[in-house]
């Protein structure tokens, strides 16, 4: 418990109490109320450059999946570094255009794109949609044809891979909403083929999100490699090719974690020699572990069979235990002495039987007041958060060395 490295390798203990870089947790919810999401803005840029870094032979335009996490701070760090944005909604296309990131680096995706949205991208001049279906593709050709213009297009292939991860967050396989199945491909290439407003440039996959290991994405990749393959000797011209991402990251003890630098081997293995611009959408692997909640407890309440730390944080702060049956390491802002462990099921005030963030974790004694924090929470957390029960959203504040500034938007 007293390792917290390979969640953040910025969150550590100083004489037993937790900090975040170098500001004591318990300074901020001094000034802050409970909850409170807290990231290190030094995480964030490390793990990017090192994504960035381990490339080679090739130099990827690294897309952030902003849909991960889209607090304007993150962003304006990202598009500090130069990177781009993946987006999934008009809201998403606007807010990272706003805070900084260049028009030409936004790749817009998604199945249910909107009429108004695709419209919007178009204006904007973005560098490139991400098509989902053939019914889509002839949604934006008219649309082109009405605002006189042309649009770069990559074709989201669905190449029928089971990514192993939770069932809600695969999305490769053919029983999936998304994607175009392979044997539509080239067909589509046929008829858009000199088209004056589509312009085909390649193709785009995205199999699923926390992959735990490379074989996923090894069979995806090999399966797109034929496809280029197939269609160079057709005579079609692959300029871009975008992998997507998917990356996992480590929540728990039992979080199995990929190399990343076995990653962009593979990548650069399979790709380097096609001539084409490679595009990748990490959206968890860069915020994910720079972030924490730090909660404080409400009460301890004895049951019958069990002890229960009920604290001010809920499902309508981090969803992701609920909905996915996920597991948050979970340690105390303050180490104690005593050696005894107690199990407690930490669960949030919310009317809700599913708002529980752990059983039956083993922890030092807890009191009333104590603060705890939850690690891993920089993705798919904020940005999935609500006011159910009108509870207000907890606070985003940002560390970076011995500073903090809160961004709540």
């Amino acid at each position: 418990m007293n390792d917290l490295s390979k969640y953040n390798n910025k969150l550590i203990y100083k004489k037993n109490k937790l900090f975040l870089e170098d500001v004591s947790l318990n300074t901020i919810t001094k000034k802050f109320d409970t909850p409170i999401f807290c990231y290190s803005s030094t995480q964030i840029s490390n793990k990017f450059n090192l994504f960035r870094s381990s490339f080679k032979k090739i130099k990827p335009l690294i897309c952030y999946a902003m849909k991960a996490n889209f607090n304007s701070h993150i962003i304006k760090i990202l598009a500090k570094l130069g990177s781009g944005v993946d987006v999934v909604s008009k809201g998403e296309l606007e807010k990272c255009l706003i805070n900084g990131v260049e028009a030409n680096k936004v790749v817009f995706s998604g199945v249910g794109k909107t009429e108004k949205e695709i419209e919007f991208a178009l204006k904007k001049k973005i560098k490139q949609i991400n098509v989902e279906s053939l019914e889509e593709l002839e949604e934006i050709e008219e649309i082109c044809k009405r605002l006189v213009t042309k649009i770069n297009i990559c074709l989201r292939v669905n190449p029928d891979v089971n990514a192993n991860t939770h069932e809600k967050i695969t999305t490769g396989r053919l029983e999936d909403k998304f994607g175009i199945p392979n044997d539509k491909i080239q067909r589509i290439f046929e008829k858009y083929n000199g088209n004056k407003f589509i312009k085909i440039t390649g193709l785009s996959i995205h199999i699923g999100s926390q992959i735990e290991s490379l074989d996923p994405f090894k069979n995806a990749f090999t399966k797109i490699r034929k496809q280029i393959l197939d269609l160079k000797k057709k005579g079609f011209k692959i300029l871009t090719l975008d992998l997507g991402g998917g990356i996992g990251i480590k929540y728990n003890k039992d979080s199995k974690i990929i190399d990343i630098k076995m990653y962009a081997k593979l990548i650069e293995k399979l790709f380097s020699d096609l001539g084409a611009e490679v595009i990748l959408e990490p959206g968890r692997y860069i915020v994910g572990t720079s972030g924490i909640i730090l909660t404080r407890v409400i009460r301890v309440k004895k049951g019958t069979n069990k002890n229960f730390l009920i604290v001010d944080a809920g499902m309508n702060n981090l969803l992701r235990p609920a909905l996915y049956g996920a597991i948050h390491n979970i340690c105390p802002v303050k180490l104690k002495d005593d050696k005894k462990r107690i199990s407690y099921d930490v669960v949030g005030p919310i009317c809700e039987s599913s708002d529980i963030f752990i059983k039956d974790i083993k922890l030092p004694e807890v009191l009333k007041d104590d603060l705890i924090a939850i690690c891993s929470t920089g993705a798919y957390s904020s940005c999935m958060a609500s006011d159910y029960n009108l509870r207000p959203k907890a606070s985003e504040i940002f560390v970076k060395k011995n500073k903090f500034i809160i961004s709540n938007n």
